[in-house]
C-alpha cells in the first residue's frame, strides 16, 4: 500500500499557523515569501498558496509595499475561580448545540468484537451506527462515528440528529440519565474517505478521540470515534491537586478561538 504523502504547502502552512497562534510573531510582518521560501525549501509559488491560505482563514493581512501582517486575536476568556467548571459531558453537550452537523448514515449493523467490547455486548450483537459530519461556521469540524445499543439508536432518527445533541436525545428520548465518560485522545493520519470531508489533503494529521458514555446505572452507551481538524479544534485541560479537575474545548472561530465545548 502507498503511503499518503501531505502536500508541502500544508505542512507549512500547519507549521506557520502554529508560531502565528502562538505569537511568534506578535502582531508584527511575517518574513517575506523570498526568506520563508528558502527557510523551508519551497518555490515562491507554494508560499503565495500558503499565504492565500492564512489570509483566506483571517489570520494575516497582507499589505502592498508593507509585507503581511498578523492580525490581532482576542486572548481566551479565563475560568473565574468562584465559577463552578461544567462536567465534560455538560461541555460536550454545549458543543453540540453550538456547532452544525449533517448526518452522512444511520444503519444498524453487527457489532465488531472491538465496538462489543465497548459496549459491553457479545461479539455480532446489534447496534446502530451513524456517521455525522460537524461543521462549525460553515467550515468542516470533525468526521463522527458513533455506534450505540440497537435498542437505544432505534431512538433516533436522520431529522432529530440534524436538530439536537446525540446525549440530548438519548436522555429526552430514551429516557436515560447520563452518567460518566471515559475518553481517550490520540492522531491519526486522515484517509481517503475521511480527507475530502474535512477538506485535508490525504495523509493529514487528525486529533482522534475514542469515547466511551455510560448511564447513572454503569451501562455503556455510546462509543463514539472522532476525528478533528487540529488547526480547528483544541482540547484543553486544567488540573488542580484538590481533584476538581476540569476539561474544555476551544473551536476556532474564524482563526480565532471561541467556542467551550
Amino acid at each position: 500500500m502507498t503511503e499518503a504523502v501531505v502536500p508541502l504547502y500544508h505542512q507549512i502552512y500547519v507549521v506557520l499557523r502554529q508560531q502565528i497562534v502562538e505569537g511568534r510573531f506578535g502582531q508584527g510582518p511575517l518574513p517575506g515569501e523570498i526568506d520563508l521560501a528558502k527557510q523551508f525549501q519551497a518555490s515562491r509559488v507554494t508560499m503565495r498558496r500558503v499565504f492565500d491560505r492564512l489570509v483566506q482563514e483571517g489570520l494575516v493581512r497582507r499589505h502592498r509595499g508593507l509585507g503581511t501582517f498578523v492580525n490581532p486575536h482576542p486572548v481566551r476568556p479565563a475560568t473565574a475561580a468562584t465559577e463552578r467548571p461544567a462536567s465534560l459531558l455538560d461541555n460536550l453537550i454545549d458543543m453540540g448545540e453550538k456547532t452544525s452537523v449533517k448526518v452522512l448514515s444511520i444503519d444498524e449493523v453487527q457489532a465488531p468484537p472491538d465496538v462489543a467490547a465497548s459496549l459491553a455486548l457479545e461479539p455480532g450483537a446489534p447496534v446502530t451506527k451513524v456517521v455525522r459530519l460537524r461543521h462549525y461556521h460553515g467550515a468542516p469540524l470533525s468526521h463522527i462515528t458513533v455506534y450505540l445499543p440497537a435498542d437505544l439508536g432505534r431512538h433516533l432518527t436522520w431529522d432529530a440528529l440534524e436538530h439536537s445533541p446525540m446525549l440530548r436525545l438519548l436522555e429526552s428520548r430514551g429516557g436515560l440519565k447520563l452518567g460518566r465518560a471515559t475518553q481517550v485522545l490520540s492522531a491519526r493520519l486522515a484517509d481517503v474517505v475521511v480527507a475530502p470531508l474535512l477538506d485535508v489533503p490525504v495523509g493529514a494529521a487528525l486529533l482522534a478521540t475514542r469515547r466511551v458514555v455510560q448511564d447513572k446505572s454503569g451501562r455503556p452507551i455510546q462509543l463514539l470515534l472522532g476525528q478533528y481538524r487540529p488547526d480547528r479544534y483544541e482540547y484543553r485541560m486544567e488540573l488542580s491537586p484538590a481533584g476538581g479537575d476540569s476539561a474544555n474545548v476551544w473551536v476556532e472561530n474564524g482563526g480565532q478561538a471561541g467556542l467551550r465545548d
